[in-house]
């Protein structure tokens, strides 16, 4: 940490605002565990609402194959020193995707925007790698595959399991299972979601909820 230096302004002594910050402990929404994820420092409780964190999926599972994605989660609540916050998205690394596509392959995009069981709007962007170059309507048949499998889960899943099917596999291991059948396929990668609206849950009453687990994990 640098610490600045403080200006003097006419013959006194500026006050070092710095000194008057906080730390405040970012912790994951309790159905996501309640982790600690990382600090944020302000001179006010409010200030910190609705910044976001970002985190390696691997510190966050322990799993060093999870290094390529990125995770965000962003501050809806605090209480004390302790800030909560929402997953509100993934990304996976450019450097990642790029070592992924390789020549005489074909790549399929879908980007679905889906609804889950309890009510929150996520947006999906999902990719298969062939094993050998598809014709143009082998492509669109597994587009069409990969579209109906993303919504059939959002369907079934609430927010967070969702979540953890686009995450730790069991989404890209269906459409890989269910793709092959059509054409040989190299890979599915799930790149990249957004959480575009919040479900029935994200309530005041919810927050304060939320507070409290944190509160009971310190």
């Amino acid at each position: 940490m640098v610490k600045m230096k403080a200006r003097t302004v006419k013959g006194r002594k500026a006050k070092d605002t710095w000194k008057t910050k906080v730390w405040y402990n970012i912790h994951t929404a309790p159905e996501f565990g309640g982790v600690l994820i990382g600090q944020t420092p302000a001179s006010d409780p409010s200030l910190v609402i609705g910044r976001v964190a970002e985190v390696s999926l691997r510190d966050l599972t322990n799993d060093p194959t999870k290094h390529m994605i990125r995770v965000y989660f962003k501050i809806y609540g605090v209480s004390g020193t302790n800030a909560v916050s929402q997953f509100i998205g993934h990304n996976t690394t450019r450097e990642y995707l790029k070592s992924q596509i390789r020549r005489r392959r074909s790549r399929i995009d879908a980007i679905v925007d889906v609804r889950t069981k309890d009510g929150y709007k996520v947006r999906v962007k999902a990719m298969t790698l062939t094993a050998v170059r598809a014709r143009a309507n082998q492509k669109t048949q597994i587009r069409k595959k990969m579209i109906e499998i993303i919504k059939a889960m959002s369907k079934e899943k609430t927010f967070p399991e969702y979540v953890q099917a686009m995450l730790m596999g069991e989404m890209a291991s269906n459409i890989y299972g269910e793709c092959k059948k059509i054409f040989p396929m190299k890979s599915v990668i799930i790149y990249k979601s957004e959480v575009l609206e919040f479900g029935k849950k994200e309530t005041e009453g919810y927050v304060e909820e939320a507070k409290e687990e944190v509160e009971t994990v310190e």
